[in-house]
């Protein structure tokens, strides 16, 4: 058996909960076919190096498994199939030390931490949708309301103007009277 790491990026458009049975579905496939999975290190939604299909985020996840060479072609078909995954990569992965009790224990409490917020962060857009599907339609009623309101008093008028129009040079000086008579003259 060889030592492999599978890593994938997966497009944020799929919820947590499908992405975690697609991963989940990988595990077993490579333990019916006497694979044996180490670590699973969800890394959760990161941000890409670049664009890909118009997207900015991934659902980055490691798997680090033994295998025969067999399971890894098979595991590369089901991903060249898929279209659920923006990026995949599969190496060898020898150097790779097996994860302690302790360290896979770490890994799931953190695997549950971002399904959590997943959700909190699924709940709160739910709202925010909500609130503004409704804002909207107060807000269109509020519209029109405050245009029929609208009254002179509430009008600015910077009473300032009619000094700034005396000062003709800048200085502070008052403009000089222009009377009648000097304007008729040619």
């Amino acid at each position: 058996m060889r030592r492999y790491e599978l890593a994938l990026v997966a497009s944020c458009e799929i919820p947590e909960p499908e992405h975690d049975k697609l991963i989940t579905a990988f595990e077993e496939l490579i333990a019916e076919r006497g694979g044996v999975v180490h670590k699973v290190d969800r890394w959760g939604r990161r941000k890409l190096a670049y664009p890909i299909n118009k997207l900015t985020e991934g659902n980055y996840t490691f798997i680090l498994f033994d295998a025969e060479p067999e399971v890894e072609r098979e595991l590369l078909r089901r991903l060249r199939l898929s279209d659920r995954f923006l990026r995949y990569l599969v190496v060898r992965a020898d150097h790779e030390r097996v994860p302690t009790d302790e360290e896979k224990e770490a890994l799931a409490q953190q695997r549950a931490e971002i399904l959590r917020k997943a959700e909190e962060r699924a709940q709160r857009e739910a709202e925010e949708a909500a609130r503004a599907e409704a804002g909207v339609d107060e807000d269109e009623g509020a519209d029109e309301d405050a245009d029929e309101d609208v009254d002179e008093d509430d009008v600015d008028v910077d009473e300032d103007t009619d000094d700034d129009d005396a000062t003709a040079d800048g200085g502070g000086q008052p403009a000089p009277a222009v009377t009648a008579d000097e304007e008729e003259t040619p």
